[in-house]
């Protein structure tokens, strides 16, 4: 399947946009040359969660979900504790594209799992 990264762990997508460090990332096991002991992963993981506090909404909204959207990341989920949500953003046609949300209750989905569900009332409680 893959493994799970967790912060601090830094993505290198290119000279200019080095030491991005999501919260967590995932690696399909078929990609797993990307990770490279002791520098991190090098290239676009297939899934970034970013985890939104207060002080982080725009870099997390904005800065980091156009990096992630520019290197082709396939799906990105934003997390946003305060409001019980999270956003499933999938990559189509060089963009992101709203694929799954869910507030305080209901599940969200994954295209790089396909068939998983979480129900978002069980990550925030």
């Amino acid at each position: 399947m893959g493994k799970l990264y967790a912060a601090p762990l830094d993505v290198y997508f290119d000279e200019e946009t080095a030491g991005v460090q999501p919260d967590l990332l995932f690696v399909k096991k078929d990609r797993d040359f990307i990770f490279r002991e002791n520098n991190g992963i090098v290239g676009a993981p297939d899934l970034v969660i970013e985890i939104v506090s207060s002080g982080s909404v725009d870099k997390d909204r904005n800065v980091k979900k156009d990096v992630y959207e520019r290197f082709a990341v396939k799906e990105y989920w934003i997390a946003d504790p305060a409001c019980q949500t999270i956003e499933v953003l999938r990559m189509e046609n060089d963009r992101y594209q709203l694929f799954s949300f869910a507030e305080q209750e209901g599940k969200i989905k994954s295209a790089v799992f396909p068939g998983f569900e979480l129900e978002v009332q069980k990550v925030f409680q």
